[in-house]
């Protein structure tokens, strides 16, 4: 019968009756839990059962007097002597049935919540939070915190945060860490208190115990977040611990660190010289590899850059990394000049990759590598001129003519202004991002971004309107994109408006002719902005207009040779 209680089956009341009232310990403690576990469906053993209950619940045996307590509990009908026997469960003098009394008052409170609330048990809760036990601090916590989660849960004062502080170090790491989260509730009223808790905090911060030391630090970051001159101090006292943890090797606990120190902030100054801790192992499992990658930006100085991409390197092409291994060379990128240019020839070398999976997220880099520069008004002279023409409209010269006839607004009198150009990028790059945009399984399987990336470039890429041409059968799909195409052939006519007014003007038209409203609405908006102020437009649309540096220094040779 012992073998089919602890399986869970079903017993006859009569089996159960005679297995409590035997006098075995072990054949004792069994029949509770499977009374627990079976009242709430046994109306008839709930009855037959309460008074056997009752006596063990004075037995001289401490395990049976905590076995019959969590019991007792469950049973529906009898709150009046559950509670009176709980009562008396907390105030036992075997630690062992205190545990149980506490954990009791959460099993009674599941089914006679009011019978917890109004007969005392929640006082008498808060007076077992100090009991000499560790443990039994902790189950009645838990317990609190569960009965009085419709309040906000157990309320933490001024003196409850000093006494678990003062008593946290006799807890075990796992209760340990669970006190010092229910103390991030609570909130230092006056400098002096702040001082002595984060006093009581630098023993922990030296803790060997990794969820302790992250529990802390967090508790430490929460009380001093309107003094953040003090978070560098406590990153240099737990910065040997973490590099300590870090060289072990653990899995599931460097995660634990890493996804921590992904959350503080700025974290180069401190751990930037200790880089090597946090470079991705090709035996790391794929969650702790997604971590570092994401770490190690913050890590990343100008003097460690260009070995953090070239540690990241290798992952781009792996299977469970690569991903993420992209995005974070994208991120160091922005560090250094070297480290930008580094990663401009990684790039290269990824855009030409056999996977399309490898060279879309080489392609979303490049979107965050390659600055996207302000437009300058002063530039876009000639989309003023096409824009109006390659939609079919008449242009109205009556501003211009009165424009003409004030000598204030003469081209003597205008002043030049310098002319501001775009980044140079090389050439092997564009010639790889032009083969990249045009392999038909990378614009089947992310068109958006191919289409974003199509117009972004738009400047430097001379094969855009092609490319552009090829895509616009993709109207036919989802709105989304179709109204990505229309953006896209925008941006590409304010970069090269001779070359691709036509096709502009085709995307326009069928856009108008949709029966999509949203499609139809944006290409509305689109023709309009071009049609009155193709500066206003270039600004919506983020395109830069201005003039690439080689063509400016080829334009320079020219006249020098003139």
């Amino acid at each position: 019968m012992s073998v089919k209680m602890v399986g869970g089956e079903n017993l006859p009341t009569s089996d159960v009756v005679q297995l409590l009232a035997s006098h075995d310990t072990l054949a004792k403690k069994l029949t509770c839990y499977h009374i627990a576990n079976k009242c709430s469906t046994n109306a008839d053993l709930a009855l037959l059962t309460a008074n056997l209950l009752l006596r063990d619940a004075s037995d001289a045996n401490p395990s049976i007097r905590s076995a019959s307590i969590s019991a007792l509990a469950a049973l529906p009908g009898i709150e009046e002597s559950s509670v009176r026997a709980v009562i008396c469960a907390l105030s036992d003098q075997a630690a062992m049935v205190r545990r149980a009394g506490a954990v009791a008052c959460v099993r009674l409170y599941s089914h006679a919540p009011q019978s917890v609330l109004n007969c005392g048990l929640v006082n008498a809760l808060y007076e077992g939070l100090r009991d000499s036990d560790p443990i039994v601090i902790t189950n009645c916590i838990l317990a609190l915190d569960w009965i009085l989660q419709d309040e906000g849960g157990m309320v933490i004062n001024k003196n409850i945060a000093h006494y678990f502080l003062g008593r946290i170090m006799q807890f075990s790491e796992c209760n340990a860490v669970y006190v010092l989260t229910l103390l991030l509730r609570y909130t230092p009223k006056t400098e002096e208190e702040l001082i002595l808790l984060l006093n009581a905090l630098d023993e922990l911060l030296s803790s060997r115990a990794p969820a302790v030391l992250v529990a802390t630090a967090k508790l430490f970051l929460h009380w001093t977040k309107d003094h953040p001159h003090l978070k560098k101090d406590m990153l240099e006292m737990i910065q040997p611990s973490i590099c300590k943890i870090l060289g072990r090797n653990i899995p599931e606990i460097s995660y634990l660190v890493l996804d921590f120190l992904s959350s503080v902030g700025d974290i180069r100054k401190i751990f930037g010289p200790h880089y090597k801790y946090f470079l991705v192992r090709a035996k790391d499992p794929g969650y702790l590899k997604t971590q570092k990658l994401k770490v190690l930006p913050l890590v990343s100085t100008e003097s460690n850059v260009c070995c953090l991409i070239e540690e990241v390197k290798p992952f781009c092409s792996d299977y469970q990394s690569f991903r993420g291994a992209v995005s974070c060379m994208g991120v160091l990128a922005h560090v250094s000049p070297a480290a930008h240019k580094l990663c401009l020839s990684i790039l290269v070398i990824l855009l030409d990759a056999p996977t399309e999976r490898v060279v879309i997220a080489a392609l979303e880099c490049l979107h965050n590598v390659v600055p996207t520069l302000p437009v300058e008004s002063n530039h876009v002279c000639q989309s003023q001129e096409s824009a109006p023409s390659c939609m079919g409209v008449d242009t109205d010269h009556s501003e211009l003519d009165e424009s003409a006839s004030h000598p204030s607004t003469s081209a003597d009198d205008t002043k030049p202004e310098p002319t501001l150009t775009l980044p140079e990028l090389p050439q092997d790059l564009l010639k790889a991002v032009t083969r990249a945009l045009c392999r038909g399984t990378v614009q089947e399987t992310a068109p958006l971004l191919v289409l974003h990336v199509l117009g972004t470039l738009a400047p430097y890429l001379e094969s855009a309107p092609d490319i552009l041409q090829r895509m616009s059968s993709l109207s036919s799909s989802s709105e989304s994109t179709h109204a990505s195409l229309v953006t896209a052939a925008a941006r590409i006519f304010l970069a090269r408006p001779a070359q691709s007014q036509l096709l502009l003007a085709a995307i326009l038209a069928k856009a108008l002719k949709t029966p999509s409203a949203q499609v139809a609405a944006h290409a509305a908006l689109v023709y309009s902005g071009l049609v009155e102020d193709p500066t206003h437009a270039a600004c919506l649309l983020r395109v830069d207009t201005r003039p690439l540096a080689s063509t400016d220094r080829e334009n320079e040779r020219q006249m020098e040779k003139e």
